[in-house]
């Protein structure tokens, strides 16, 4: 019999390297207090990890699929993110292009309950086409959440006024569900 949450963390990273050694019991400690979570991808190989951590739990343990803005291009190394092992060579993040059958096929898992983490961050502008990069790869997004009909999870870091412009310009693609 299914249990109702008392609440639902709908953004949460215990895929990343930070957890690594405690991934399991940061989740039973979330879920024996009755907490769910929303467990957020950011790259394709996150949100594949994302997926395979939400298998291992008959509920409670949900998954996103999405290409955060940020890894759209080439960018800074998140050791909490991504691990030690590149850590000294630059950036690991690789300018992933939005893939959208990839994405696709992953957001047709039972367990992925949302597209994103998808938007605009405009506080790491690595390139002179950084922002082109991620206003297209967050219509994909959008087209993705429609055809699926799943929510957006959205993620906006000074660039809430090209996010807004963005989401106007792509009303007739939005998802008719609430988003995150």
């Amino acid at each position: 019999m299914l249990q109702a949450p008392r609440f639902i963390d709908s953004h949460t990273h215990v895929q990343f390297a930070a957890y690594q050694n405690d991934t399991e019991a940061v989740i039973g400690r979330a879920l024996e207090a009755g907490i769910w979570l929303v467990n957020v991808g950011t790259q394709l190989d996150t949100s594949k990890e994302a997926i395979a951590l939400a298998e291992k739990y008959p509920q409670g343990v949900y998954a996103t699929v999405g290409l955060h803005p940020i890894h759209t291009d080439k960018s800074f190394h998140d050791a909490q993110e991504l691990g030690e092992d590149d850590a000294g060579k630059g950036f690991t993040s690789r300018g992933e292009i939005f893939d959208y059958g990839a994405y696709k096929e992953l957001a047709a898992h039972s367990k992925v309950v949302a597209i994103g983490e998808c938007g605009l961050d405009h506080y790491r502008m690595n390139s002179s086409d950084s922002k082109s990069k991620q206003e297209t790869a967050f219509v994909q997004h959008i087209e993705l959440a429609y055809e699926l009909k799943k929510p957006l999870m959205i993620h906006c870091r000074q660039a809430f006024p090209d996010l807004i412009a963005l989401l106007r310009a792509n009303r007739s693609k939005l998802p008719t569900v609430p988003g995150i």
